[in-house]
């Protein structure tokens, strides 16, 4: 334990640092074994924090909706189409209309004519001769000045500076806006507009400038102090089943029966045709790889819990280390660490309420699970690993797919709550998909419920990038426990192990004493000489 350089036995002829080192040995089993313990569960962290992450990459992938095509928890997920759009007459030209197809979309042929598009409400000049670093005095605007302008019933003055470029005069025009209207500058027409940010005929602007200065952006007086209004888009579609409807929007993008058009010009005399082709393998390989991925985790859990723990491999003390190879080592560790989650009741908590999410009913769904072609395995030892029966969810999703879709993600207005009040309702009315998301927001979320807890894996072992890698239970237990009694127990053994050096340094001073009388006594008896 002690650094300090010391000379001893030259009295008694004694190994004082072997004999010490054996008086400290059981003393030093009762550190080592306090360390073992921590490293134990340091090990438990560990492999919690390595679930963690293991669950955080199947949410980001496929629970996520900003992650689109892998997003499983919509309805979109389970009817996934091919989509074409071609002019019917022309395939040269570029269709007038686009559009994706979505949950509710029916197979076929659609047929769409743009009568006209959707626009803003605008107040446009003429073309002039400028850039957009050109300044409004180069433009000859002689001082500063004020315009009005009124969009949707309300009035908002922005200033103006001679000094200002028109990318000046833009970004206080869209500022001032505040998504309402806004200002554009094409370089290629010399067209400077003032317009409203949305479309349709409900949209209005009024452009106001008393000074007039506002004309020598190409906008002419005629406009000034004018309402003008947006207009609608105005389409003839003929679905799958050779109906045909005049169809009104106000905007330029709208979903009718689970088809949403993209309006992309208007020609009249022009018609687009539109395919849409459903497209099982997609939506089956979605659903797929989502199990596969998830069924991954279980059966790494499970294995964690029925691991048998091999109780004669026990973390490794520094000494041990020593007369060890770096692979020795690891193989050693890799034995030791075995069993560390066996029976952890938290995990098992959480695969089965991940395995009841599938056999409990989805209200409303009008389909079994077994009816998609899922069950949950019979052998109690994989943990509730999911089977699929291929053929069968392929024709669930040829023919039902609406039903798997609501099955799968059906959603509810109560929405989720980390302090479980409402979790009857909400839970009985999701769908299995909704019900994982919510179950693994339990284990893994980093927001807090009204008790300022967050998830239970989070709050029992933390994750990096987070407050709780520092701030979890067994953090907190490793540190004021296991950290606190070693330093405590460090500093014992160190004051033992100078009680013993002390003791026996009075051992060789008696010693030194003894030989210096025994060597007088015989000098004056004259042995030796």
């Amino acid at each position: 334990m002690s650094d300090k350089l010391r000379i001893t036995g030259l009295a008694t002829g004694l190994d004082v640092d072997s004999i010490v080192k054996q008086m400290m040995k059981a003393e030093n089993m009762k550190l080592d074994t306090i360390k073992q313990n921590r490293q134990y569960l340091q090990w438990k962290q560990d492999a919690y924090r390595d679930i963690l992450s293991d669950i955080n990459t199947l949410k980001a992938t496929y629970l996520d909706v900003l992650k689109g095509d892998n997003y499983i928890l919509s309805p979109n997920a389970y009817s996934v189409f091919d989509v074409t759009s071609v002019d019917s007459t022309n395939s040269s030209l570029p269709p007038t209309a686009t559009a994706t197809a979505g949950y509710g979309a029916k197979a076929g042929v659609y047929s769409i004519t743009v009568n006209s598009i959707a626009k803003a409400a605008k107040v446009e000049g003429a073309s002039i001769t400028a850039t957009k670093s050109t300044t409004l005095k180069d433009l000859g605007v002689s001082g500063n000045f004020i315009i009005t302008i009124t969009s949707n019933g309300k009035s908002t003055d922005v200033v103006l500076n001679k000094t200002d470029r028109i990318s000046d005069a833009i970004n206080k025009i869209n500022s001032a806006g505040s998504g309402v209207f806004k200002a554009e500058f094409s370089e290629l027409t010399g067209k400077f507009r003032i317009m409203t940010v949305g479309t349709g005929e409900d949209k209005d602007i009024k452009v106001e400038d008393t000074s007039g200065n506002i004309t020598n952006l190409g906008i002419s007086t005629g406009d000034l102090g004018q309402d003008k209004k947006g207009s609608n888009a105005s389409v003839t579609i003929t679905n799958p089943d050779g109906e045909t409807a005049n169809v009104t929007k106000s905007t330029n993008t709208f979903t009718i029966d689970g088809v949403t058009y993209n309006l992309q010009s208007e020609d009249g005399t022009r018609t687009s045709k539109i395919t849409i082709t459903q497209n099982i393998q997609k939506s089956f390989d979605k659903i797929k790889a989502f199990i596969d991925k998830y069924n991954e985790i279980i059966t790494k859990i499970q294995t964690k819990l029925t691991e048998k723990k091999e109780y004669s491999y026990k973390p490794l003390t520094d000494d041990q280390k020593k007369d060890m190879k770096e692979d020795e080592i690891k193989k050693w560790e890799e034995k030791a660490k075995q069993g560390i989650l066996s029976g952890d009741s938290m995990l098992q908590n959480m695969l089965y309420s991940l395995r009841r999410a599938f056999y409990d009913k989805v209200e409303g769904a009008g389909i079994s699970l077994s009816e998609v072609g899922l069950s949950t395995s019979s052998d109690f030892t994989q943990g509730g690993k999911i089977i699929i029966d291929e053929a069968k969810l392929k024709d669930a999703l040829q023919n039902k797919g609406d039903l798997v879709a609501k099955i799968f993600s059906q959603d509810s207005d109560i929405k989720y709550d980390p302090d479980h009040k409402t979790d009857g309702g909400r839970y009985n009315q999701i769908g299995i998909f909704q019900r994982i998301n919510d179950i693994l927001k339990d284990y893994t979320r980093t927001t807090r419920d009204s008790n300022g807890n967050k998830g239970i894996l989070i709050r029992t072992a933390g994750i990096t990038g987070d407050i709780s890698e520092f701030d979890n239970i067994i953090t907190k237990q490793l540190t004021n426990d296991y950290d606190k009694r070693i330093k405590d127990m460090q500093s014992r053994l160190a004051q033992k192990e100078e009680t013993y050096y002390k003791q026996f340094s009075q051992l060789e001073t008696a010693m030194q004493k003894l030989n210096d009388q025994s060597n007088w006594l015989m000098q004056q008896l004259g042995v030796g000489s």
